[in-house]
């Protein structure tokens, strides 16, 4: 592995926590200045759930953190009615539940190492190290990987195929705690720890299917490549909707090229003219053409099978330890 994703992952809802409890009395700060804190204002709506799961209203005064409008939004403590009472009572003007003068009051001073800059410049390094070239010796397996979540539980399924013949050869069902919040283009970052129990038996005669991008991303660098890099392994990535680009060309042997800036990223594949197409790009130590083709050798129904029964058995783990 490139990194140990367990122990080197910042505890971002701790960190979270920390920087509200700096903002002092009689002043508020946004949830879009606390993800900028955190180091990226992708992290807005992350911040509001933490804030709405925050139960320690006294170190960490969440009632201080309004929506960027002004409007006070809501509050764990006991609802706007009782949040716009308490900041009221700090001396912040609030007229029909919208902070008055905002700018006046906002604190933004925030002391902070921007631990999602960290993991940022952590993506650029591992980037470097993405393998687009053509796997040079034939497959043995197809691995299918997929995580379904209950909140914060997570249950991650690999459903492994024999190469040659299609079979189903093995599954594997694990389930555990994300230690990492869902904050768009870090997701490797909160599926990696999840998903490393299932990849201790995958080698290099075995290509990995994950549901999500790979280089069919906006930074060319999606899920699938990282986990790829990580884990120095073969990845396909797979991915029901259109991220980025533009799908063009006519169709061939059920295939379409998805390009961005003149450069093929992906391929979009419709099994058939009644099926909505499934986006296909290549991971990590295969190339765009070697992706679009192991995933058709797979093409049953919309999504490749690996992927699809991994992404039942998931949920099917989910399901059953809700209904306990």
């Amino acid at each position: 592995m490139r990194f140990d994703s367990v122990e080197e992952v910042p505890d971002l809802w701790k960190e979270t926590y920390d920087l509200v409890a700096q903002v002092p009395r009689g002043r508020v700060t946004t949830y879009g200045e606390v993800a900028k804190a955190l180091g990226d204002i992708a992290a807005s709506r992350f911040v509001g759930l933490a804030m709405s799961k925050n139960s320690d209203i006294v170190r960490v005064p969440c009632r201080r953190v309004v929506r960027s409008d002004g409007y006070v939004g809501g509050y764990t403590g006991g609802g706007p009615e009782k949040k716009i009472r308490l900041l009221m009572k700090e001396g912040i003007e609030i007229v029909d539940s919208k902070v008055m003068d905002l700018d006046k009051v906002l604190f933004t001073g925030f002391r902070t190492d921007y631990p999602l800059r960290r993991l940022r410049r952590r993506q650029l390094t591992l980037k470097r190290l993405l393998d687009l070239r053509k796997h040079a010796e034939p497959f043995e397996k197809v691995a299918g990987i997929d995580v379904a979540y209950a909140d914060e539980h997570a249950y991650a399924a690999m459903v492994v195929f024999d190469f040659e013949t299609g079979e189903e050869i093995e599954r594997h069902v694990i389930e555990g705690d994300a230690k990492f919040p869902y904050v768009p283009t870090y997701l490797a970052f909160r599926e990696i720890p999840v998903i490393k129990p299932l990849m201790k038996g995958v080698d290099d005669r075995t290509v990995v299917m994950f549901d999500g991008n790979g280089t069919l991303h906006p930074e060319g660098f999606g899920v699938t490549s990282q986990i790829g890099v990580v884990f120095e392994v073969a990845t396909v990535g797979i991915a029901k909707k259109l991220l980025c680009g533009e799908v063009s060309g006519r169709l061939v042997n059920h295939a379409r090229p998805v390009t961005m800036k003149g450069e093929v990223i992906g391929h979009a594949l419709s099994r058939d003219a009644r099926t909505g197409p499934v986006f296909v790009s290549a991971g990590n130590r295969v190339s765009q053409e070697q992706a679009r083709d192991i995933a058709l050798r797979f093409l049953k129904h919309r999504v490749p099978e690996p992927t699809r029964l991994a992404h039942i058995a998931a949920g099917a783990a989910r399901r059953a330890a809700n209904s306990k």
